[in-house]
């Protein structure tokens, strides 16, 4: 089922695949897609199938799988959204192709296949504009955007990686060991709610605009597979929850998703007794890399501080390269043009307003130099 009617292109022709490729769409269900995304390092949480049937709906959601002769070698999870009255339409790709076998080697053609596949079927053959974020990162800003993130080298063993902290973030660490603090952690509802409790209080103290929210990873994981399922890490000072952490764990990359301090467990540095207990299951898990999911010096500058120095000597500050799209035809290459620009205009002048803590900050600032001015001197 579409959301959209489906058209085909006449200004771009599908490309061919090469010799001994081939490519199936929507022809596997939950149980054979789980499978797929085992065999894959760069499976992770945005490719599953349950997050996607919770962010768009089943009848949005495409699955593409590129085979060598009759070996899966590539996936790719879509989710589409459209405008039905205007015939308009998006295949959004997030974090995918999946393309990394866990055996074998890995062969650049099979990148450069599947990603002509995703052309020739959702650009092409549908007539959707296709937005492709890959979850490839450069040191480099060689795409032209400013997504970053860091990326941390799990792979030395844990008296390495703390030594690696940078030395704040090591001193607060053992504060933290101090403190008779209690780990709690594991998959279960309850945790989710108590989580997302002390980030609604986490956003009052710093008085910031979020638009994050964890009810959708708390619905993905009710249908999440064993293998696949979401962690929560809670820190406990005399059974009040202080910190928190949600993460993923599949493939070689684990990432950050969401976290929260209540306010107690600021002054008992709780944050950083939880992101030590991720890093231990981390290495449980066989994972090489910590992707800490983001991170924006000017806007969030007490993020970036916390993140970098845990990161420290095995971080990299890095690049998301993308998005890349796909046009079926030069009408809707500018009507998203247009779209993009407007939208961008929109965020702009939005992120360009203060803070409601700077307002207060400012009003507070103006109100003391009146009183100066109208005291005695």
């Amino acid at each position: 089922m579409q959301p959209f009617p489906c058209r085909s292109s006449k200004r771009h022709p599908a490309t061919p695949l090469a010799d001994s490729f081939s490519a199936e769409v929507d022809t596997v269900d939950k149980a054979r897609w789980e499978e797929i995304c085992g065999d894959f390092l760069d499976a992770n949480i945005y490719q599953t199938w349950p997050y996607a049937i919770v962010r768009s709906g089943r009848a949005n959601v495409s699955h593409l799988i590129l085979k060598e002769g009759v070996r899966v070698v590539a996936a790719v999870q879509a989710r589409l959204a459209g405008l039905p009255y205007l015939r308009l339409g998006m295949a959004y790709i997030r974090w995918g192709p999946l393309w990394k076998p866990r055996t074998g080697e890995r062969d650049d053609e099979v990148f450069r296949q599947i990603v002509r596949a995703i052309r020739n079927e959702y650009a092409v053959r549908r007539g959707l504009v296709v937005r492709l974020l890959p979850a490839l990162c450069y040191e480099l800003n060689r795409s032209g955007h400013q997504d970053r993130t860091i990326l941390m080298d799990v792979r030395p063993d844990l008296d390495d990686l703390e030594r690696g902290f940078h030395r704040k973030w090591r001193k607060h660490l053992n504060r933290a060991r101090k403190n008779n603090l209690e780990i709690v952690e594991g998959e279960e509802d309850s945790l989710f709610e108590a989580l997302g409790a002390i980030y609604k209080e986490m956003v009052q103290r710093k008085q910031f605009a979020s638009d994050s929210d964890i009810t959708p990873y708390r619905r993905t994981q009710r249908d999440l597979a064993s293998a696949e399922k979401l962690r929560i890490v809670l820190c406990r000072a005399d059974g009040e929850v202080i910190a928190g952490a949600l993460f993923s764990a599949l493939g070689e990359t684990a990432v950050d998703l969401f976290r929260a301090t209540s306010n107690r467990g600021v002054k008992r540095y709780g944050s950083y007794l939880v992101q030590w207990r991720v890093l231990e299951h981390l290495k449980q898990r066989g994972c090489h890399w910590y992707n800490l999911n983001g991170i924006n010096p000017a806007r969030n500058p007490g993020g970036y501080q916390f993140k970098s120095q845990l990161a420290g000597e095995n971080g990299r500050d890095v690049y998301f390269l993308g998005p890349f799209d796909a046009y079926p035809n030069a009408a809707l290459r500018l009507l998203t043009s247009v779209g993009e620009r407007f939208r961008a205009s929109v965020k702009g002048r939005r992120e360009s307003r203060p803070s409601v803590a700077t307002a207060h900050s400012s009003n507070r600032q103006r109100e003391q130099n009146q009183h100066h001015r109208r005291s005695p001197r």
